[in-house]
């Protein structure tokens, strides 16, 4: 049975249809939610003139460590919905930035999640920090596996059920995928994720803006058939995890988030953010331009439903009707404020093309003609730098330079200072930030059919929101263009001038610090702590003591021991070690012959509780003769042993040591009443005691 479109987000209708969370972050971020009249009224929410949506931060205050937080969204959708089609086409998100973490996600919210995970959440686009790879993960009760095939994304963990650090299961974006986050996700123009939900799986799509199906892009006159798209960048369900099971009445969610389980933890990982403050808190509370480009930027989110569509609706909001002369209608009651509830008043709404509802990003090439890619290298497009391109150094000036030459020139980073066109190259993207790219409009001077960049006035350097100083790319070098503009002879030179626009290439192969890795923490709690059992292991600790032959030597003696902790549920991650609870440990002072460093006869030693030793003296006889009782003093105070009487009787002299012998016994830390036997004959006795 085909799709029809059941429910349409976009515009004023978006916003009519999502509530904006205003409590304590679940995932413990350094932010502050706002309501929609804050959001609105600090510019951090706005819809533009194509009706898209921008959900935004603050980009302009500074704020301390003990505030809650930088001031950000986070959007809940009032439907819910067991099973479906989800498209959301998104033509900017959140850059790789530090300190960041945006997520476009669902789960069961009822009861404002306590009672999470149940219902489960499946994470559609995450990442932190600079990552430029998306992430997919999925969060339910116990008992959910991911299935083994059936995708193309590579998969980490396969167990969905909640942990100490509740991961999940989770796929990261294919190798081939290499606009799916971040930077090289809004280089592309954004683009499309979509999400099947059936009775069978979840399975989820990532479509570049040049690579969306037709069946997408002019929807709904053409019905989306998710059958024709190829394998899924990640499947959860199957037959190891009933969807009906472990995921129903689940809302949709957009935020931008700071810190928390996910960025915090991993800040010291991520080599780029780390350099930059000692904390995330740190970094997000004092850098508020860094953050400039972090929004999102909301075309529209369809959702279909299989089955007839005659009960579909379309809150879009007043100001939207989708018309085109493809057009098909269909006629729905809503409500004034755009919800699918009991109406107030009605209208019709017709239905149609999406290609003439909502904006259309730039194109990648678009208004360029540069090739889309030189080998590795792959066309950004156009970009600006309000502050002169601060990562980027001059690396040739040539006569007859254009997009070839340049990429050349970046792989081999020979600078090559002759009169000519300028290239330049660079690292990251630091503070330079994508613009339309119809504005470089230069034609290079090697290829007139290839633009090497262009210029920015006044009026339009005024216009363009710059994104901060941390933004990360994967690769060795990115190859910008600069046209008319006289090099210095010094590579390590500040780049070029604001009122300069580059067009870019990069290196965009996995690799390199491009943020953290593995699963990420859920979001939409932190679920039942698991029950502790109880488990063994054995340890072995190596310790210093007397020579038991030879008392003028100190030696390293191995002592095991089996222990008992509890077991928190973490063993199962393979990145993590349990660390036993350590065996006890106690100082005491034991005798020697000349042992010590400095040739000390009293030495201090470090031994496990439960074999503290104590050395008892060597005692030489001629001839055994009949017992007698004395008593040694020892560490740990009067012992009582037995010993033989020397020829002639009285008591037995304790004479210089010779080679002792240790016997380890258990008892008290009160002390330890031991005998001590041995055979009759003639010669030296060696006797070792060890007591508590």
């Amino acid at each position: 049975m085909a799709y029809s479109l059941s429910t349409h987000y976009a515009g004023q209708g978006l916003l009519d249809s999502f509530s904006f969370f205003t409590g304590n972050d679940p995932s413990h971020g350094f932010v502050d939610y706002q309501s929609r009249d804050d959001a609105v009224a600090n510019n951090l929410v706005t819809i533009d003139d194509a009706n898209r949506v921008r959900l935004g931060v603050d980009s302009n205050n500074t704020y301390t460590t003990r505030d809650k937080g930088r001031p950000s969204v986070r959007l809940t959708s009032n439907d819910e919905f067991t099973h479906g089609l989800f498209i959301a086409d998104f033509a900017h998100m959140p850059a790789s930035s530090c300190g960041t973490w945006p997520a476009f996600w669902a789960f069961n919210n009822q009861d404002d999640g306590e009672n999470w995970p149940m219902g489960g959440e499946v994470d559609i686009i995450e990442g932190a920090n600079t990552a430029e790879r998306n992430l997919f993960s999925a969060h339910t009760t116990e008992g959910c596996e991911a299935p083994g095939n059936g995708f193309i994304g590579v998969q980490g963990e396969t167990d969905c059920s909640p942990d100490m650090y509740n991961y999940g299961c989770n796929y990261l974006a294919s190798t081939a995928d290499t606009t799916s986050y971040g930077d090289v996700f809004n280089a592309e123009g954004g683009g499309v994720y979509a999400l099947e939900w059936t009775s069978d799986d979840l399975k989820i799509w990532h479509f570049p803006r040049s690579q969306i199906p037709g069946d997408i892009a002019f929807a709904p006159v053409s019905t989306p058939d998710p059958s024709t798209w190829g394998p899924p960048q990640a499947r959860f369900g199957g037959s190891s995890c009933d969807p009906d099971t472990y995921f129903y009445n689940m809302s949709l969610v957009i935020n931008t988030n700071f810190c928390g389980d996910y960025a915090g933890q991993t800040w010291n990982s991520t080599s780029q953010c780390s350099a930059l403050a000692p904390s995330c808190e740190a970094y997000v509370a004092g850098n508020p331009s860094s953050f400039k480009g972090a929004y999102w930027d909301i075309n529209y989110i369809d959702v279909y439903q299989r089955g007839s569509s005659t009960n579909a609706t379309n809150p879009s909001g007043p100001s939207t009707t989708r018309t085109s002369t493809l057009s098909s209608t269909m006629t729905s009651t809503v409500s004034s404020n755009g919800s699918s509830t009991t109406p107030l008043s009605t209208r019709t709404i017709t239905l149609t093309t999406q290609v003439t509802a909502t904006a259309q990003p730039t194109q990648p090439g678009g208004g360029l003609n540069d090739p889309s890619a030189i080998g590795d290298y792959s066309l950004l497009g156009c970009f600006g730098s309000s502050s002169g391109y601060q990562s980027f150094s001059p690396i040739a000036s040539l006569p007859r330079m254009d997009a070839e030459a340049c990429v050349a020139s970046c792989r081999g980073r020979k600078y090559a200072g002759v009169s000519g066109e300028n290239c330049y190259c660079a690292d990251i993207l630091g503070d330079a930030s994508a613009v339309a790219n119809d504005m470089c409009n230069t034609p290079c001077p090697g290829n007139g059919r290839e633009f090497c960049g262009g210029a920015v006035d006044a009026s339009e350097s005024a216009q363009l929101g710059f994104i901060g100083t941390n933004t990360r790319l994967n690769l060795n070098a990115s190859a910008a263009f600069l046209p008319n503009h006289t090099a210095s002879s010094s590579p390590r030179r500040r780049a070029a001038p604001s009122d300069i626009l580059l067009t870019v290439y990069a290196d965009l192969t996995p690799g390199g610090d491009d943020g953290p890795v593995g699963g990420a923490p859920a979001m939409g709690g932190e679920g039942p702590t698991p029950t502790p059992s109880n488990a063994t292991t054995t340890v072995t600790v190596t310790y210093t003591t007397v020579c038991a032959t030879n008392a003028a030597l100190l030696v390293e003696v191995e002592y095991c021991a089996t222990v008992t902790y509890e077991d928190c549920g973490c063993a199962r991650r393979k990145e993590l070690v349990v660390t036993p609870p350590p065996v006890p440990m106690a100082t005491c002072t034991e005798t020697c012959r000349g042992c010590g460093p400095n040739g000390e006869s009293t030495v201090t030693l470090t031994v496990p509780s439960a074999v503290q030793e104590v050395v008892v003296t060597a005692v030489a006889v001629q001839t055994v003769v009949p017992l007698v009782n004395t008593t040694i003093l020892g560490n740990g105070g009067g012992v009582n042993v037995t010993l033989p009487v020397p020829v002639g009787g009285g008591v037995p002299p304790v004479v210089a040591p010779s080679p002792p012998a240790m016997v380890p016994v258990q008892g008290a830390a009160s002390g330890l009443n031991v005998a001590v036997g041995w055979g009759l004959g003639l010669g030296i006795g060696v006797f070792g005691l060890v007591v508590l």
